[in-house]
């Protein structure tokens, strides 16, 4: 009977985790868990519309790999004309041109003269003063040797405003405006010279990422002209043929994706984090009584028993002092080690010293 006793006794301490005589020390098991180290978070490297894209938690990312990009404000010709001139090129910060030109870049209309009148000059009719936006009306120069149409587009009072639409009238020259395609003396609406319409002042502000067109290039309404992102994109970024991709540093392990297709994020904004693949440690719990066994520096050798793979060494980094709220409070043991190809975080191991 005493045989039997001490033989269970026997098991009893086998199967406890402390309390064995060791030379140097008691033995200590522990399981743990591999975690990721040093988290890392893919942020948007500016305002706006995030591309499509194909990414999930759980996913192996390698380094380098472009994950996510951001949609820049295309730009597009909203006149036809011809571009007068450009001051902005890929990577440049449009305020600055802005501020100095006015504008991005000026495109000529393509009717580019226009009148200002008076009907004071002119044959004073009622018919000649009933003047309405959208009228036709047609201008000959004062040497009647060229001529061209023309459409209403302001009134104020007696003052109107004519675009000149084709001919080959010439700048600054004497012109008559007329009621009618005759020019019949009693249709005179009034006398004036030609000017030049102002150019169109196409503006950003922020970053731009393309340019797609050069001075004297022709364009039509609807044109793509420029890209450009509502910010000041980082330094290494501007000028890039993909200035808004975001890639990964090194390979990475997707823990969150924390944005949708189609969302607009903000310049700095989180859209995934990750771990980097391969860099690990080992989280265990030792109970309260264990914890005057474990000193930083330690080393206990790991056993992934569930994996046919030699044991490898860790070395204890780290004790909290904070324990659990139970019975016997347990406190988080941090270890470093090298991880074996196949280790991924949420394996378990057994820890023993």
């Amino acid at each position: 009977m005493k045989r039997m006793i001490c033989a269970a006794l026997g098991l009893m301490l086998a199967a406890t985790p402390v309390a064995l005589a060791e030379s140097g020390g008691e033995a200590l098991i522990l399981t743990a868990t591999v975690e990721g180290l040093t988290p890392v978070a893919l942020k948007a490297p500016a305002s706006g519309e995030l591309a499509a894209f194909d990414v999930r938690e759980g996913d192996v990312l390698e380094a380098g790999q472009a994950v996510f990009s951001v949609e820049p404000i295309r730009v597009y010709a909203d006149v036809d004309g011809t571009v007068a001139d450009v001051y902005v090129k890929a990577g440049d910060i449009a305020d600055a041109a802005v501020s100095r030109y006015g504008a991005a870049l000026y495109l000529e209309h393509a009717e580019r003269y226009e009148a200002q009148a008076t009907t004071r000059t002119g044959y004073n009719t009622v018919e000649n003063r009933d003047l309405r936006v959208g009228m036709r009306v047609y201008l000959r120069s004062a040497n009647e040797k060229h001529f061209a149409d023309g459409v209403i587009t302001a009134i104020d009072g007696s003052a109107f405003t004519v675009q000149v639409l084709g001919g080959d009238l010439v700048y600054n020259q004497d012109v008559k405006i007329y009621r009618e395609p005759d020019y019949n003396s009693k249709s005179l609406l009034a006398r004036t010279k030609l000017s030049v319409v102002a150019p169109y002042a196409v503006t950003a502000s922020g970053t731009v990422t393309d340019v797609a067109v050069a001075p004297g290039d022709p364009v039509k309404a609807g044109d793509y002209l420029f890209s450009y992102v509502p910010d000041t994109l980082d330094p290494e970024r501007r000028g890039a043929q993909d200035a808004t991709a975001v890639k990964t540093p090194e390979k990475l392990i997707v823990t969150a994706v924390h944005v949708q297709q189609g969302a607009s994020v903000q310049k700095g904004q989180a859209l995934l984090t990750a771990i980097p693949a391969g860099r690990y440690q080992l989280k265990a719990q030792a109970e309260e009584g264990d914890t005057r066994l474990i000193q930083t520096g330690d080393e206990m050798t790991v056993r992934f028993e569930e994996l046919d793979m030699p044991d490898v060494e860790a070395r204890v980094t780290a004790v909290s002092p904070l324990g659990t709220a139970e019975d016997v409070s347990r406190y988080t043991v941090y270890l470093d080690f090298d991880a074996p190809e196949g280790i991924w975080p949420g394996m378990h191991a057994t820890l023993e010293r």
